[in-house]
């Protein structure tokens, strides 16, 4: 089994169609409408060129099963890097997800001129909060997060950009 990343492209639409679902949902708020799926792929597709963004799909032996990314964003009036995924069911429970997170951490640790990430996965999202730990992430707080149109609670997790995140 081999996990990679590579860039965002128009193709990968399917995905973000696919990561809509209910059960793909049920930690962010629920599905969002059709419009407003293509206007993140659409706005995926834009940043590709930013080099302070991360725009990736993640790969299973060469199929794309999710997507994680890294952007600058601010909370609590610092300068962060922001970092999100999914992937979808079949390929959950294997290692896919945290190895996809690892490698996109590897792309921000070259890039990003801020050095902290910060994850922001629903407390009740066990999966993601798992991910964190296991690359390396410190789970620092608790808050309400604004999303989408809804406020999740969220398990804060924080890590340095000092040297490349841990592979376990």
């Amino acid at each position: 089994m081999s996990t990679t990343i590579r860039p965002w492209t128009d193709a990968d639409l399917p995905l973000l169609v696919r990561a809509n679902e209910a059960a793909m949902t049920a930690h962010l708020g629920g599905p969002e409408t059709e419009d407003k799926v293509r206007a993140r792929h659409e706005k995926y597709l834009g940043l590709a060129g930013d080099d302070q963004t991360g725009i990736f799909a993640i790969e299973l032996d060469g199929v794309a099963v999710g997507g994680a990314n890294w952007w600058r964003s601010e909370w609590h009036g610092e300068e962060i890097v922001e970092m999100g995924w999914f992937v979808v069911p079949e390929a959950q429970g294997r290692g896919v997800a945290a190895a996809g997170v690892a490698a996109v951490l590897d792309d921000a640790w070259r890039r990003a001129e801020r050095r902290r990430v910060l994850a922001f996965p629903s407390i009740e999202n066990i999966a993601s909060n798992r991910v964190c730990a296991r690359v390396g992430f410190e789970r620092i707080s608790e808050e309400d997060f604004p999303y989408r149109d809804t406020t999740l609670r969220v398990a804060v997790w924080s890590l340095q950009l000092g040297a490349p995140p841990r592979r376990d």
